[in-house]
Formats: C-alpha cells, structure tokens, sequence
C-alpha cells in the first residue's frame, strides 16, 4: 500500500449495542481514562480487543523506553472481544481441511496465542475464571452428522487427539438427549471473556496508557500521525490499527470483510434444584457442528450461556424489535434441551460483530509508512487475534520465527463485492442455513 497522506474522518462511531451479558456480571470499572487536551506518544494502537493489547503488551516489552498509547472507543472488555462465547481455543475443528499443510498453520497460531493468554492470566492472577475443560463440537440431526464429520476426520488427520461420544455420553455430560452425538477434545480454556479483558487492559506494562470511552473521529498523517478524539487529540510517530471491522468506518479495509453478527443471552445462577436438569460435569462448552447450530455453556457460576442466529451486519448496529426475536430464539433453544429450565430468567440479550473473509485471509503488517495493521478474521478464534498481535509486534522489533513465517504467509483478505450485492448474498446463505438446519438450534 502506498503512503497513506491526508486525513480521515470516522463515518459511524463504534457501536455494538448497550448490552453485553458478560460485562453486566463483573463490577463496575474504575473511572475511565480518556483522552483529553493533546497527548503525545511514541506508538498509538487504535482498538483495545484482543488484538491491539496483544500487540501492545509485547511491543512495549520488546521497546521498554518507548511510550505507547492504547485508544478504546468505548470500555475494555464491553466491545467485541468481550462479546464471545469465551472460548479460549488451541485447535479448531471447523470447516473442510483440504490441506492439511495449512490446518497444522493454523494450529500453530492457535497453540501461540492459548499459550501466551494463559500465561498472562497466571503471571497477573486475572480473575476470569480459566478453565482448561476444552470443547465438544456437537450435532443434533443428520444434517449435523455431516458436518461433525467432517470436524472429526479433520481433527484425526492433523493428528489432534478426540474422543466421540455417543447420545448417551453426551447425556451424561449436560444432562440432555439434544445431541445425537460429539466429538470432545482436550487442550483449550474456557473464560468470563469480558472479565479477561478488562485484567488484560488493567496489567499492560508500566510504558503503556490505556485510554478508553475516545473513539477516534479523524486520523491524519501530519509529522507521525493525529488523532482526533471528542475531546482531545493524540500526536503518534507510528500508528497500529487493531480496530477490527470498525477500521473500515474510517476508510480502511474496505470491501475485504463480510461483518456477520451472532447474537448471545445469559441466564441468572441457576439454583440447585434447577441444576438437578444437567449433567455430571460443573460447567461445559458445546460448539456446532452445523453453521446454523448454537453455541452453548454452562459457566462455573451456573448461568447458562446460549448463542445463535445470524443476521448480516454492515451498519453494526442491532434494533431492539429485532432482538426481542433474537431472545425468542434462545428461549426456545434452551426449552428444546432442557425443558425444565425453560423460564430461567436471561439477564442480558446482546450481539457483537465477527468478520469473515473470502479467501481466509487478514490483514497483517505494514500498510504505509508508519502504519500498520493487525485484524485477524473471527473464522480464526480469539486465540490467533492474539497471536497475530503479538507476531506484529515482534516483526516491528526485528523478531524472526516459524509463527512469525506463518502469519506473513496468510493472504491478504480478497476484495468482496460492495453492497448491495454482498448483503444479498450473505443474508441469502443464512437464510438457507436456517431452513435447511433449523433443527441444529
């Protein structure tokens, strides 16, 4: 890319929607930090998600006299890193793996970023409730069968240890006869996600300034790079963004992402003679097999986490007749495996917004002169959005690795269709998702 010159202006602030079920459970934060007057560091990373404090953590390790600014639009854990089911991933079953050369990549990314949060987490005692318990993929009709299928067979030829389970393995699990079947495996970590994100912010190095409700309106390069927030602005020699699909609101990475929004809700603590409906285990984490499928978790605080419905999502924002249906949705998700706990009270209905490519590719590195960029698409879990921060912070320092190889041999994310034509396309997928698997939810 050549030189990025002149000036940029925000078309939309970054707006996910007021609730995150996650965020509502923790304390509330201390007063925020934001950034007012002028304020003048060496490195300034816009987005404060898993990407852009992964890569400022390790970049001000590596450059310790060096003065870093992280700017958050909003609180650190309410936006999109914070939204997610709270899955820690080292593998990833998802999805036909036609080169197995590029799954045992992908693997790799994955086990560096589980590695390095997890360390994090046990160095600063972040309260986030890790738990190394990993993940069944699940399937509840023949539809889902197939492609669990394909998740098993893939996950047997990167030599990925799994251990399939049966309906009756599967009740004894969560107390349930929804799923026909599961393929469990070990090695990943489930989390209070908005909880770990927050202890991320809090924990960054002595050289790093958080600073967040500053969403960044205008960005021009004058002398390094200014950065005009509502009220004040931040003058940077050098410039990371790791804003996510938000980066497109001011004028880059456009048209190389689909935004698909996934929608979640969280139950009150279950009492004890509600939790009499589930199984053995304490908590556990169920992921689809099928597209169309729900993403479920019991947390080791006894809320119920159901997540599903897909709605494309270029404006990133959610109206509230639309999640009155989402609700209706996950109502009757958990009616149709627990029945008996089919009134439970959800505390929070929420959405966030994940990116996906054509070509399973990103955008990493330098994308001008004294800008770069860090934005790992969500068919990559949160576990490689911090790697790929981490990576980039590491090729700025001169660091080579094989991690490093791999992420720079990622494609750049493809060009897609602009709208009209790529919402129609989109929503037409995942209309024909939900009529051919509705079941799956």
């Amino acid at each position: 890319m050549a030189a990025f010159l002149g000036t940029k202006k925000a078309r939309k602030l970054p707006d996910v929607g007021a609730r995150n079920g996650w965020y509502e459970t923790l304390p509330a934060p201390a007063e925020a930090l934001r950034i007012q007057g002028e304020v003048r560091h060496d490195w300034a990373v816009i987005g404060a998600g898993t990407c852009g404090l992964a890569v400022a953590r390790r970049l001000a390790e590596l450059h310790p006299d060096a003065s870093i600014a992280v700017i958050e639009a909003g609180r650190v854990g309410h936006g999109t890193s914070g939204r997610n089911a709270g899955f820690m991933l080292s593998h990833h079953g998802v999805g036909r793996i036609d080169d197995l050369e590029i799954g045992r990549r992908s693997i790799r990314l994955f086990t560096l970023g589980h590695r390095y949060l997890r360390d994090i987490v046990e160095q600063h005692q972040i309260r986030c409730d890790w738990s190394d318990w990993g993940q069944i993929y699940v399937s509840a009709t023949p539809q889902g069968a197939a492609h669990l299928d394909v998740v098993g067979k893939g996950l047997e030829s990167l030599e990925v240890p799994i251990r399939r389970l049966g309906q009756d393995e599967m009740e004894a699990v969560i107390g349930s006869r929804f799923y026909d079947r599961g393929v469990r495996l070990a090695g990943s970590a489930l989390v209070q996600p908005a909880a770990m994100m927050r202890g991320l912010g809090a924990t960054l190095p002595p050289n790093v300034t958080l600073y967040e409700d500053s969403p960044v309106t205008e960005l021009r390069a004058v002398a390094g790079f200014r950065l005009r927030c509502p009220e004040g602005e931040v003058a940077a020699g050098k410039l990371i963004l790791a804003n996510h699909v938000f980066a497109e609101e001011m004028g880059f990475a456009r048209h190389r992402t689909v935004p698909i929004a996934t929608f979640a809700s969280l139950t009150r603590p279950l009492g004890e003679a509600e939790k009499a409906h589930l199984g053995a285990e304490k908590q556990f984490g169920l992921l689809p097999a099928s597209p169309n499928g729900s993403t479920v978790r019991l947390t080791l605080d006894g809320r119920i986490l159901m997540r599903n419905t897909m709605s494309y999502a270029r404006e990133k924002r959610f109206d509230a007749d639309f999640m009155v249906q989402v609700e209706g949705h996950h109502r009757h998700s958990l009616r149709q495996r627990w029945p008996g706990l089919g009134e439970v009270e959800f505390i929070s209905t929420w959405g966030g917004v994940m990116s996906f490519t054509r070509n399973e590719g990103g955008i990493f590195g330098e994308i001008g002169d004294g800008l770069y960029a860090v934005m790992s698409p969500d068919a990559g879990p949160m576990t490689r959005g911090a790697a790929a921060g981490k990576l980039l912070a590491e090729q700025i320092a001169g660091i080579d690795s094989e991690e490093l190889r791999i992420m720079q041999s990622i494609p750049k994310a493809a060009l897609l269709p602009p709208d009209p034509i790529l919402r129609f396309i989109s929503e037409r997928r995942i209309k024909k998702f939900e009529a051919a698997e509705a079941a799956e939810r």
